[in-house]
């Protein structure tokens, strides 16, 4: 517990600080957080295909994901094509010229999935964060601020899901996934979820007049609900991969997976409410 408080805190200010500070390129702090974390997230992503007896193609998988991030930060993330198109090509041809033809289907697949189930993801928050008015927002900290609403909203989830969980879960979830999930839970998740929603909206310097009070209420039980998707479906990978954590961070919280599952779904959704929603790229 103790690991896992000490490091959020480190996280946190050193996130806070990549968003507002008044340095030119803060930015940047944001970026090598996300590729780092992405970097990992995929690795991990790939050894537990490898406990599965398949061979992914884990190079040219990492290349592809990390540049979803490129992309997404210095040119707007308007290659997204480009890259995927690479990203068959080069699986391909590594699996074609390195790989031996056993097995072939399900690495190539599981080579594929990895780059876009962390890359992906991660690339739409460099983007929230970095072209915000591209959805109408004006304000010089829009996007770190709507990046604060899903990191808010997501994480919260767990700790609210966590706590009620404990002391009052009674009936479970999905036993096969996740013993330790209830639906009470669950209910302590959106509850917890809303809650920090509210308190940004209220308290939050330059979040009053980002979201209306029903898209903050509606995505923050949004969040909470496709977060607890997100989790479920990376522990289905885990208990597939006869694993209890994705691998080690050193921080309390698990792998990097563990920490990333909620937004990796979350992420992309909020993108979409915000194409469909706000406006036109």
């Amino acid at each position: 517990m103790l690991a896992r408080i000490s490091s959020s805190l480190a996280f946190f200010a050193i996130l806070l600080f990549g968003l507002y500070s008044p340095w030119r390129h803060h930015g940047l702090i944001l970026f090598v957080i996300v590729f780092a974390a992405t970097f990992v997230g995929t690795h991990e992503y790939y050894n537990l295909a490898r406990r599965k007896s398949l061979r992914p193609s884990p190079w040219p998988g990492h290349l592809v994901a990390l540049a979803f991030l490129v992309d997404a930060y210095f040119l707007q993330f308007q290659h997204f094509v480009h890259i995927l198109i690479t990203c068959f090509w080069l699986l391909l041809l590594t699996q074609v010229f390195f790989k031996r033809t056993d097995r072939a289907v399900p690495n190539s697949a599981v080579s594929l999935f990895g780059s876009i189930y962390v890359g992906l993801p991660m690339a739409i928050i460099l983007c929230i964060f970095k072209y915000p008015q591209h959805w109408g927002f004006r304000g010089v900290h829009d996007g770190a601020n709507l990046l604060v609403f899903l990191l808010a909203a997501t994480w919260s989830t767990d700790s609210g899901g966590l706590f009620i969980g404990r002391r009052w879960g009674r009936h479970k979830m999905t036993p096969v996934l996740s013993p330790n999930k209830s639906w009470e839970g669950m209910a302590g998740g959106i509850g917890m979820a809303v809650l920090f929603g509210v308190l940004l909206k209220l308290f939050w310097p330059g979040f009053q007049d980002l979201l209306r009070w029903p898209e903050i209420i509606g995505l923050s039980i949004l969040f909470a609900v496709l977060g607890t998707v997100g989790d479920l479906a990376e522990s289905s990978f885990k208990r597939d991969a006869e694993v209890k954590d994705s691998g080690k961070t050193y921080t309390g919280h698990g792998g990097m997976l563990d920490i990333l599952d909620s937004l990796l779904l979350c992420a992309p959704v909020f993108y979409l409410y915000l194409e469909w929603v706000k406006g036109k790229w």
